[in-house]
């Protein structure tokens, strides 16, 4: 400041037009400005990259920007979270290879990578394993879970975090009521292209015929099957109440989101930045987690009051049969002993 207050001394001894007060404090201003501009620069906020495959109008996506609002608030906007939903960076396999990248700082993806990275433990989406949240919160957080982590932080360079949950599968009929094992007994059930589904409902009994998603409310309605199982809120979106009766309260899989964040959490943020970001994500998760079991109930109200009936019955008979007859089926594939530690847990 001395050095300006001289300079402008200097100009107003060689002209006397300049040596007026407010002349004086304008070009002042003037300078400071312009030398003052020149010694620093505002500090660029470090970018949080995180990308998935669900759009805009999934929960996640919402709990992922209540995330991203949260990191920025707290970081006083030296972090910003920039969201990449609907697969823009590419699909979940795509998007875990980007984390190893570097391309991609933080994804949320489906229990799919368990099965492409870790095989051993593929059990965690078999149906009727898990008996509630508190149940997958438990065997996740315990060394079961431990396992798993450790494994996709080797070998996919995955660092998994908390569950994000989503809605249980129900099953639904269109004519006729289960409450038992036995009327499974040759339903003609419509089931996604996945092995441990298909052979699990194939030990349950059911006639089973795997059908894409887009084709399958066509494939009720024509009588291709009889029956099909998702959370509720897909059931309400695609309108399968329309042409399905009775809904069974099996909650048969309790399955969920993984947030993951990859090597560049600890490469390009410092301890106190990656504190703040797993904070951030610790309150997004509590708030999803929240959501779901709020919007199930709300769910189940909009189903009855289009006419679906649910169907109240003791899974524990599901549950023994499950882990009869599915483990020998996988016996070279998974953990010896695995689904009767997680089936097990208390």
């Amino acid at each position: 400041m001395k050095k300006i207050n001289d300079y402008v001394t200097k100009v107003c001894a060689t002209n006397s037009l300049l040596c007026g007060t407010l002349p004086r404090l304008i070009m002042g201003a003037l300078l400071l400005t312009i030398f003052g501009g020149c010694g620093s620069k505002a500090e660029k906020p470090k970018i949080v990259r995180v990308a998935y495959a669900p759009g805009p109008s999934e929960l996640l996506h919402r709990a992922a920007q209540q995330f991203a609002e949260k990191v920025k608030a707290d970081s006083g906007g030296k972090l910003v979270v920039r969201l990449y939903p609907s697969g823009q960076l590419g699909n979940e396999r795509e998007l875990i290879e980007g984390l190893k990248l570097g391309s991609v700082d933080m994804t949320v993806t489906g229990l799919a990578i368990i099965g492409w990275y870790a095989p051993e433990y593929g059990a965690f989406e078999v149906p009727f394993l898990w008996r509630d949240y508190d149940h997958v919160n438990l065997v996740w957080n315990g060394p079961i879970g431990m396992e798993v982590r450790k494994v996709m932080q080797k070998r996919a360079g995955a660092r998994l975090m908390q569950p994000w949950f989503r809605g249980p599968r129900y099953l639904t009929t269109s004519s006729r009521k289960v409450l038992s094992p036995d009327d499974l007994k040759g339903l003609k059930l419509r089931v996604p292209e996945l092995e441990v589904y298909i052979k699990a409902w194939k030990a349950f009994g059911a006639n089973v015929t795997p059908i894409p998603f887009t084709d399958i409310f066509m494939a009720l309605k024509l009588g291709v099957v009889e029956g099909q199982e998702n959370p509720l809120a897909t059931i309400y979106a695609n309108h399968l109440q329309e042409v399905q009766k009775y809904i069974m309260e099996t909650r048969h899989l309790i399955s969920f989101y993984v947030p993951a964040f990859g090597p560049s959490l600890d490469k390009r943020f410092t301890e106190e930045e990656r504190n703040l970001l797993i904070e951030a994500l610790d309150s997004s998760t509590a708030w999803h987690n929240l959501e779901v079991e709020r919007a199930e109930s709300e769910y189940r109200q909009k189903l009855e009051a289009d006419g679906a009936e649910f169907v109240a019955l003791d899974a524990e008979p599901f549950r023994k049969l499950a882990c009869e007859r599915i483990p020998p089926q996988f016996e070279k594939v998974w953990k010896p002993g695995l689904y009767q530690r997680i089936s097990e847990s208390r």
